[in-house]
């Protein structure tokens, strides 16, 4: 450039084209950025939200779920009456300088209707109810958890007066550990901060905490004092007279025939939840539409009941003619000792229909509704298990003893086993005393010594050898009414307990008077 300068030559220079890739990229790097810097905001924002908000106390929002709509559970309605008149006139309470109740935990068995009580409650107060479960709150990233329960409350003080529900507690509120690390650091935080928040309700707000478990064992002890949950409500299995109540509020809507008696249903519901009865109700509607009929028959509901407490027929399974006498005899085995042990309850029905996984069934229930039982009932329960063995043996011969037993026998032996170990109702001679140790539970058997555990064995070894000579006893006695009834359980597959009593009486009598006759 030098010497064309200097040799007098006209220079001209034209500016050289930008290259515009570089800007380009960098915009675009710029615009990913942004990109992944929105997308991770509102994934924080998601990952932090917990709860659900139904104005309506319903899930659909359609309607108001109040006390009317939750069937039995007086008691626990009763509790949270006070609770009601609070959220509707907090200033009656104010006046007279009476502390709210800020937290109440719903424990009890599954399907008995605490987030359904939780739903009404908010419903008769008129308030909004949130709804959080407890697995929401378990994330991977640290301090995530304390952050929802945080914000959960902040939400709930904006709504209050409102019920918090959350479900599931234990997922959230486990007993913490000391020197744990990783999770369990992570999980104690979660719950320091759920105290927090608790303690900082000072029932003016209108914020009332109502939580939910199945198992309220686990849950950290520092939840459960006063100030935090002041109310534990039991929320059981319905009585006799709830599970009436409760199948009359599922059979709403449903077309039932006059012969329905669904107090006699309810009897023979015992130990049902409140959904298994719902379940139960829908079930025998089903089976209804299923043949075509408008409306549900006695014989439906049956079949569904045994659908749910025996499992479904399984009409498909064919079994030799050989190996159906040996069920009808088993089966008539236990259902001979029980129409003649005392203290058995009594036989509701034997058959040789297989259903789930047995072959068939004989099935009891009791004449009443009862919460105690005796040693004497339960000698009887063994016996009764024990009696199928007992009749295989007698007809067929030991060598010919069949495989159908096992569920039997491990019934006679764990039923022993508690007898022995939790409730001192040993064999005669054996004494009063109940132990701390479960098998099962290493913890507790090694509170016992070798010699103790020996002889508590040999207890529960005599109760089971006790019943099964027991049930031989009876059996032999009543040899003719076996038979016979094994024929009658082969041409009619299912007896209910008159038809069997019925048979037994007829071939006693036979026997007696063939005895009278003479040779």
């Amino acid at each position: 450039m030098e010497a064309l300068a200097a040799s007098g030559a006209e220079l001209r220079f034209a500016p050289e084209a930008p290259d515009r890739l570089p800007a380009v990229a960098s915009l675009l790097g710029l615009a990913a950025i942004l990109a992944l810097a929105a997308t991770w905001a509102l994934k924080l924002r998601d990952l932090t939200r917990t709860g659900r908000r139904f104005d309506g106390a319903s899930g659909d929002g359609a309607r108001r779920t109040t006390f009317a709509d939750v069937a039995g559970q007086e008691e626990a309605k009763q509790e949270l009456g006070d609770i009601v008149a609070y959220l509707r006139d907090p200033a009656r309470f104010a006046a007279v300088g009476a502390a709210p109740c800020r937290g109440v935990l719903l424990h009890g068995p599954p399907g008995n209707g605490k987030t359904r009580l939780a739903a009404a409650l908010a419903g008769e107060a008129g308030v909004p109810f949130l709804h959080a479960s407890g697995a929401e709150f378990a994330e991977m990233f640290v301090g995530l958890g304390a952050l929802r329960v945080r914000r959960l409350f902040a939400e709930a003080r904006k709504a209050a007066p409102c019920i918090l529900f959350l479900d599931e507690i234990d997922a959230l509120a486990q007993t913490r550990v000391a020197g744990g690390t990783g999770g369990d650091r992570e999980h104690a935080q979660t719950v320091a901060q759920l105290l927090t928040c608790l303690d900082g309700l000072d029932g003016r707000e209108g914020v009332v905490v109502i939580a939910a478990t199945n198992l309220v064992e686990n849950l950290d002890p520092a939840l459960l004092r006063p100030g935090r949950c002041d109310r534990r409500v039991l929320v059981g299995r319905p009585t006799l007279l709830e599970r009436e109540a409760i199948l009359a509020l599922h059979a709403r809507g449903k077309s039932l025939a006059p012969e329905v008696d669904l107090a006699e249903l309810a009897a023979r519901t015992q130990g049902m939840s409140g959904a298994d009865l719902a379940h139960l109700v829908n079930d025998a509607a089903v089976l209804a539409a299923r043949e075509g009929r408008a409306r549900i028959e006695p014989a439906d509901l049956d079949r569904a009941v045994d659908r749910a407490l025996l499992g479904p027929e399984r009409r498909g399974l064919a079994l030799v003619e050989e190996e159906r006498r040996v069920v009808a005899v088993h089966e008539a085995g236990h259902a001979l000792v029980a129409l003649r042990t005392p203290g058995a309850e009594p036989l509701h029905k034997v058959t040789v229909l297989a259903r789930g996984a047995a072959l068939g069934m004989a099935v009891q229930r009791p004449a009443e509704e009862r919460f105690l039982r005796t040693r004497r009932q339960l000698l009887a329960e063994l016996a009764v298990a024990a009696g199928g063995r007992a009749a295989e043996e007698l007809v067929f011969g030991p060598e010919a003893v069949t495989t159908g037993a096992a569920g039997d026998l491990r019934h006679v032996a764990e039923a022993a086993r508690r007898m022995v170990y939790e409730l001192g109702m040993g064999a005669d001679g054996d004494g009063p005393a109940a132990f701390l140790a479960w098998p099962q539970d290493p913890r507790l058997a090694a509170t016992v010594s070798p010699e103790g555990r020996a002889r508590l064995e040999a207890a529960v070894e005599r109760l089971a050898r006790g019943a099964h000579e027991q049930a031989r006893r009876v059996l032999e006695a009543h040899r003719p009414a076996l038979l016979a009834l094994a024929e009658a359980l082969m041409r009619q597959e299912t007896l209910d307990g008159a038809e069997a009593e019925a048979v037994v009486r007829a071939a006693e009598a036979a026997a007696v008077a063939e005895v009278a006759a003479g040779p």
